[in-house]
């Protein structure tokens, strides 16, 4: 019975400890939260103290020069210690069209700032009615519970936004325009046509390329009687058959060799080819004096 009653107090014990754990989590809250709102002329500017729940005092009308400047530290509202948000964003509601949400910018120390610029303004904010419910948007996940702050009302001006895109299914269609209308066909091509040359431009290039072969038979022609023909010596038949392998291992290279197998056959014909060219034209230069003809 002793045991029974331990047993049942010390689960007693483990559920207040996790009930005082779950009690005990914190939420994410902000400190030293400041709206500023400048502009060129300084007619409109304005500076409120945000204190969560309170929403800003008055809605915010920017102006084409204005600059709508948000900041704020991000802190565990049980500790007071700034805390990093994983998530942090400014939720703008249009009432009648859709939302926009904007990223804020967070330091590692818990600060963070967003600047709405109407000079140079967000283009997610271009095609939208320009009135909107903002709210500050901020998560850790499961560590700390979420912030959704409601800071008040933000106007832009008229002057920046753009004519709102028009939807597929949107009525009454404008004036004289259908509804429903066929999609321009898409054109695409794959493959152009080969272009082609003219006989005359053809025979022209064939025969300045064969001129000059021409040119060469005829001059042979010319010279063909006084050639004396002498089977050349057998290190010059060597020497051919060196660089016909040279050639055969570069071709059999592009086909399929790597550039590591490569090098050691050719390195080494490279060396033959050296010693027999070498030997060929040795022996040559030997039957030339021999016949006669200058050293």
């Amino acid at each position: 019975m002793f045991a029974s009653l331990k047993r049942v107090a010390i689960v007693g014990l483990v559920a207040v400890l996790s009930t005082t754990a779950v009690s005990a989590k914190g939420a994410l809250g902000i400190k030293a939260g400041k709206v500023s709102v400048t502009s060129s002329d300084g007619i409109s500017d304005a500076s409120y103290t945000l204190k969560e729940p309170a929403p800003l005092p008055n809605p915010i009308t920017l102006t084409e020069s204005s600059i709508f400047k948000l900041a704020f530290t991000v802190i565990d509202t049980t500790t007071g210690e700034a805390v990093y948000p994983q998530q942090a964003h400014l939720l703008l509601e249009d009432p009648k069209g859709d939302d926009v949400t904007l990223p804020l910018s967070v330091k590692g120390n818990g600060k963070a700032q967003i600047t709405i610029n109407t000079a140079k303004p967000h283009p997610a904010l271009l095609t939208t009615h320009g009135k909107f419910q903002i709210t500050l948007l901020l998560s850790a996940l499961d560590s700390l519970t979420p912030l959704a702050y409601p800071l008040g009302e933000l106007t832009l001006p008229d002057s920046i936004l753009k004519p709102l895109p028009r939807k597929r299914h949107d009525l009454p269609p404008r004036q004289g325009e259908p509804a429903f209308q066929a999609e321009q066909e898409i054109v695409h091509t794959f493959k152009e046509e080969e272009k082609t040359v003219g006989w005359t431009k053809s025979g022209a290039g064939v025969i300045i390329t064969l001129a000059p072969w021409a040119l060469l038979l005829g001059l042979l022609s010319n010279i063909f009687p006084s050639l004396n023909f002498q089977s050349p010596p057998v290190s010059s038949y060597i020497f051919l058959l060196v660089l016909a392998a040279i050639e055969t291992l570069i071709f059999v290279y592009w086909v399929g060799l790597k550039l590591y197998q490569l090098l050691p056959p050719l390195i080494a014909l490279f060396v033959i080819a050296a010693y027999t060219g070498m030997v060929a034209l040795r022996e040559l230069r030997v039957r030339r004096l021999k016949a006669g003809g200058a050293p």
